[in-house]
Parts: C-alpha cells; sequence; structure tokens
C-alpha cells in the first residue's frame, strides 16, 4: 500500500531552501541597487536674444532770462536850471524878545544833579560787593534752621517729587530778606515752603561797598531729599 504525502511536512522541510533563496536574492537586489549608475544629462538652455533698445536723451537747453533794461535817469544840467528868489512873505517874522525878559525867565531855571533829592534816585540792588552778605553764624547755622523748621510737603512726598530749588531774594541794608521769589522749583508744595522759611528767617549781616551798607541780590539753593 503506498503511502501518503502529507503536504504540510512537505513545506517545512522546504523551508529552510525557501529562506535562502529568499535571502540571496534581497543581497543580489541591493548590490544592484549601489552599484546602478544614473547618467546625468546635461540640458542645454539656449541664450535668449534681448533686443537693445538705444535711449535717447534730448539735450538739455539752459533759457537765459534777458535782465530787465535799466532806467536811464536824465540828470539835468544844473547850468540851466534858474533858481527863483524866496518870497519875503513865505518868511514869519522872528519874535523879538522883550527888554524886561531874560533867557531864564523863558527856558526857567537849571536844575543840576545835586539838586535832586537822593529820594528819586532809584535804588538797584548790587550783584557783587566787596564785602558780600551772609547769614549771622555762617552758612552752615543758616541751614541748620532751615533743616529743623522744614517741613516735607505731604503732597510731595506721596508722588515721591524730591530735588533742588534755587531761591533768590535781596539782602537790604539792614539785613532783612525780601523781594523772595524762586527762580528754578519742583512744584507739590515745596516752592511756597521755601517762601514760607525765607521769610521767617533770621537776619544776615548785609553786604557792603566801600564799608557802607547796601541791597545786594543773592541767590541761594535749598534741597528736599527723602530718605
Amino acid at each position: 500500500m503506498e503511502k501518503r504525502k502529507n503536504p504540510e511536512k512537505e513545506l517545512r522541510n522546504k523551508q529552510g531552501l525557501f529562506f535562502n533563496m529568499g535571502l540571496l536574492i534581497a543581497l543580489t537586489l541591493c548590490v544592484a541597487a549601489f552599484e546602478y549608475e544614473v547618467e546625468e544629462k546635461i540640458v542645454h538652455v539656449p541664450e535668449l536674444e534681448v533686443d537693445k533698445v538705444d535711449i535717447y536723451l534730448p539735450p538739455i537747453t539752459e533759457h537765459k532770462i534777458p535782465e530787465p533794461p535799466k532806467p536811464k535817469l536824465k540828470m539835468p544840467d544844473p547850468t540851466r536850471v534858474k533858481a527863483a528868489p524866496p518870497d519875503p512873505k513865505d518868511f514869519e517874522p522872528l519874535l523879538e524878545p522883550k527888554k524886561d525878559e531874560s533867557p531864564t525867565d523863558l527856558l526857567g531855571e537849571p536844575r543840576y544833579l545835586e539838586d535832586i533829592p537822593e529820594d528819586d534816585l532809584p535804588e538797584v540792588p548790587f550783584d557783587w560787593v566787596e564785602e558780600m552778605p551772609k547769614p549771622k553764624g555762617g552758612y552752615e547755622a543758616f541751614y541748620q534752621f532751615i533743616s529743623k523748621h522744614l517741613k516735607y510737603p505731604a503732597l510731595a512726598r506721596r508722588m515721591g517729587i524730591s530735588g533742588k530749588i534755587s531761591a533768590q531774594f535781596v539782602v537790604d541794608e539792614k539785613g532783612n530778606l525780601i523781594d523772595i521769589q524762586i527762580l528754578k522749583g519742583i512744584g507739590a508744595g515745596c516752592d511756597e515752603e521755601v517762601l514760607r522759611l525765607l521769610e521767617k528767617a533770621p537776619k544776615w549781616n548785609p553786604g557792603k561797598q566801600r564799608g557802607v551798607p547796601v541791597k545786594v541780590k543773592t541767590i541761594l539753593p535749598i534741597e528736599f531729599r527723602l530718605d
């Protein structure tokens, strides 16, 4: 009796053969892929012929504006001009002074500089004198007075405002501080505080010119600083 062949068993027996054949084919394809060379084709692009265009620029001509003709002035010939004699009626007769009148009666008595009272002369403060005005006790004592009585405005504190104020005033012959004004301020109530302090400040030693007390203009910086 003839034995029947099992197809599954035969496939399993030939499985190794099929694997080796597949591996060989894969290796052959890989080698062929690496060895394959693509021929490079150089494409020649024909040059385009561009028609040349000649640009013609017309010449620039300058147009000169002719100058206007100068007017000709005819000067009269002095030899031909005859002056008419003056008419006596065109002149008014001069008033002759009376015999009992003098020039001082007409013009008044002359007034000399010595006759003008000193009160009528304007007093202008000096900017610089031989002996400049100073605070009593020195500038250090004066700034201690400022620091002691200075009140920092609440608005300036809230807004964080600080800086230097330039104040100007005049020290008169008696040492009083007058004509106080702010040249450069920072606002927020600080300028008004400086004016208040200088109005209540103690007297200074007045400035002197040739030993005589005079009015002198002074500029003083005062700084507001937040600690």
